[in-house]
């Protein structure tokens, strides 16, 4: 039988580094790197190479992700959820206070099923109910840590993540069949215009 759970129960939740000024810097001489809520797409953060450095003295970093976290943008219509590991990325990174970090506090929850469920159409659901404001819509820390989760036992969380992943790698197949075929057909194209 599956339960169901508030995120505060079974995860620690909170917002990233709050940045006076513009957050990115323009030069390296932070060492931090920053992720913003442009960098967050469905999936796992695999480098830091292409991101900004943020525009912070290393002595006043108070929320540096250390691995094992999920990233989800609060600003927005953007709706992704990522995994953040550190284990092969070496310099510091940090991300703003528009962007929820979620951590599973213990073994009962997978970091990979929340990341599944945030990207899953009941999660997303669960999260534009909470939305706020029409212009930029936004989600208060507050209501992401009420909102319920269903939380299986870890045997069926892995199976969920395991089907996950297996759809996960099909998407990455067909994008690349269809950019490979779009290709195909703009040289197609071309050739048939100057006459070829």
């Amino acid at each position: 039988m599956n339960t169901t759970e508030k995120l505060a129960g079974v995860a620690d939740i909170y917002l990233g580094q709050t940045f006076r000024e513009k957050a990115e810097a323009t030069n390296s001489n932070s060492g931090i790197r920053l992720i913003q809520i442009k960098d967050i797409r469905e999936g796992e953060m695999l480098g830091t190479d292409i991101l900004p450095y943020a525009e912070i003295e290393p002595s006043k970093l108070k929320v540096k992700l250390t691995g094992g976290e999920i990233l989800l943008p609060l600003r927005g219509t953007r709706t992704a959820a990522m995994i953040f590991r550190k284990s092969h990325i070496p310099e510091d990174v940090t991300t703003t206070n528009q962007v929820a970090i979620i951590s599973p506090k213990d073994s009962s929850v997978k970091l990979e099923f929340l990341h599944w469920y945030f990207n899953s159409s009941i999660g997303r659901k669960a999260l534009d109910a909470i939305r706020t404001g029409v212009t930029i819509p936004n989600i208060s820390i507050k209501n992401l840590s009420e909102i319920i989760i269903p939380l299986p036992n870890t045997d069926v969380q892995n199976k969920i993540i395991k089907l996950y992943n297996a759809w996960n790698s099909q998407k990455a197949v067909l994008h690349g069949l269809l950019s490979n075929g779009e290709k195909l057909a703009d040289a197609a194209f071309l050739k048939i215009i100057n006459g070829d």
